[in-house]
């Protein structure tokens, strides 16, 4: 530590513009989150729909 140190005192650190594109960046990744789930969930009802078309998996339901 040196005496012009202890004259002038440090300045607080400032991070305004930080927050707000943290911010941003967890809302993109959570939207992002979102719609990689649900396009999963699709694919799977869908996989599931076609193989119950294909193996008959409808025919007790027709019945």
């Amino acid at each position: 530590m040196n005496i012009a140190s202890l004259m002038t005192p440090p300045k607080a650190r400032v991070t305004p513009a930080r927050e707000p594109r943290l911010r941003l960046v967890r809302v993109q990744a959570t939207v992002l989150a979102q719609g990689a789930w649900s396009a999963m969930k699709d694919s799977v009802r869908a996989f599931r729909h076609m193989r119950d078309v294909l193996t008959g998996g409808y025919a007790d339901v027709r019945s």
